[in-house]
């Protein structure tokens, strides 16, 4: 990867030297003369040097330094001789060092260098633990032991470091976003940008993408980075990447070819280093023996391919996933603790075709954990009546398979929820001793 290096300085023979010395070096480099122009760069591209002359015709050098510091540059000051107290003063405002004009040059790549690796290790540093919780959540966020998602697993432990573009494959609610920030999680990339394809109308997309330069357009008043750009060094994920215009099917190809953006209105191409994973539904085979779709696209997007299988194909997924989801839930709904779960809860849940597949399994545990106040346990008569039917019984009856002790202990359960888990008044509705319902629970381990 080149350092992108920005050189500000007035004198445009010695900053055009001085930029054709740091190419040669293998630094991309921009130049500005001014300080608006400078400006404007560091708000356009991420640099990882800024080269800051204090004395430019329209402003003070120094007033670049918080924000190309807040863009993640680290700054260099240029100064002449007489400067010498002001290019002090910047390093108490965040340069890194400063450089005496006329300088050697081997001594300014050596401080340049120097620069970059400080700031490196300093932003390393700041993110450490972010960066920690960030690869330990990774694969955490898959949740499921059956084979399928165990492979799954695998494909993202092995591809995540490399800058390989993905296509997710998978039903609605499979949890193909989940997969894609597993990838990103692991990474060790800065950001993760997320856009639904299918949400954006066509109009826009471009300017979503691409970004467009001020007066590019009725109503383009300021400058707008594309999300492609906003992920440069990190990961761009373009959920139902099926709906994605022909015409711009063209230029984002061009983007994963090149690595190059232009701004609607733009003359000049943007370098960005941005991870492209996708994600659909649908059969994208299909739709590029359809003309739909185009074929050279499709094979630059699925360099990597992963299917997601749906929920009612590996049901053994099905207990983990909830158990997560009632977890999670109980959190959000700031519940005094996580249910319990009645086994039966979960075998009905894993007998469902679930269509909605992940997402219709924590849609319909939210409605019920919502619905009831601070349920102790989770009973199969919570579950809504397509369950219920699909289990062979009817509204809230139970399975004649059901042993008295299993219809005993439901029953109690279900009197115990209406009641708030208050054992004394339980014990009343039942018409049972308070020792006798203790007895019961111990016997079922229900605390």
């Amino acid at each position: 990867m080149k350092y992108k290096v920005l050189l500000v300085d007035d004198d445009k023979v010695f900053n055009e030297m001085l930029a054709e010395a740091l190419s040669g070096e293998g630094y991309a480099v921009r130049t500005e003369f001014d300080f608006s122009g400078a400006l404007k760069a560091i708000k356009e591209e991420l640099f990882d040097c800024a080269l800051l002359d204090i004395k430019l015709p329209d402003g003070e050098g120094t007033n670049l330094i918080a924000p190309a510091r807040d863009y993640g540059a680290a700054v260099v000051v240029m100064s002449a001789h007489g400067d010498i107290a002001a290019a002090v003063d910047s390093v108490k405002l965040g340069a890194f060092n400063f450089l005496e004009k006329p300088f050697d040059l081997t001594h300014a790549l050596i401080e340049i260098a120097r620069a970059i690796e400080f700031s490196e290790i300093e932003q390393e540093r700041d993110t450490l633990l972010e960066r920690q919780a960030s690869e330990a959540r990774g694969l955490r966020r898959i949740i499921g032991n059956s084979p399928a998602m165990k492979r799954i697993k695998e494909t993202v432990r092995a591809i995540a470091a490399k800058n390989v573009t993905v296509l997710i494959e998978g039903e609605s609610g499979t949890g193909k976003e989940v997969v894609a920030r597993a990838i990103h999680d692991l990474s060790k990339r800065k950001k993760f940008i997320a856009i639904n394809c299918g949400a954006v109308p066509d109009a826009l997309f471009e300017s979503e993408l691409f970004g467009h330069e001020k007066g590019a357009f009725t109503g383009a008043e300021r400058l707008k980075r594309g999300l492609i750009e906003e992920a440069d060094r990190g990961t761009l994920f373009l959920d139902e990447i099926s709906e994605l215009p022909p015409h711009m099917q063209v230029k984002f190809l061009r983007v994963i070819e090149s690595g190059l953006v232009q701004r609607v209105g733009a003359n000049t191409n943007t370098r960005v280093d941005t991870r492209i994973i996708c994600a659909t539904n649908r059969n994208l085979v299909k739709l590029v023996e359809d003309k739909k779709f185009r074929d050279d696209l499709y094979y630059r997007i699925r360099v990597v391919r992963i299917e997601i299988p749906p929920l009612r194909s590996r049901q053994e997924d099905t207990e983990p996933l909830t158990r997560h989801f009632v977890s999670e839930i109980a959190k959000d709904l700031d519940m005094q603790g996580v249910p319990n779960i009645d086994p039966e809860f979960i075998n009905r849940l894993a007998a469902s075709d679930m269509p909605g597949n992940a997402r219709e399994l924590r849609n319909t545990i939210l409605s019920i954990m919502a619905m009831h106040s601070n349920p102790k346990t989770l009973l199969p008569e919570m579950l809504p009546s397509e369950f219920l039917a699909e289990a062979g019984t009817s509204g809230g009856s139970v399975s004649e398979d059901l042993t008295l002790d299993e219809l005993e202990r439901r029953h109690i359960i279900q009197t115990l929820d209406k009641n708030n888990w208050n054992k004394t008044k339980t014990a009343e509705v039942l018409g049972i001793s308070k020792s006798t319902l203790y007895d019961r629970l111990k016997r079922w381990n229900i605390t």
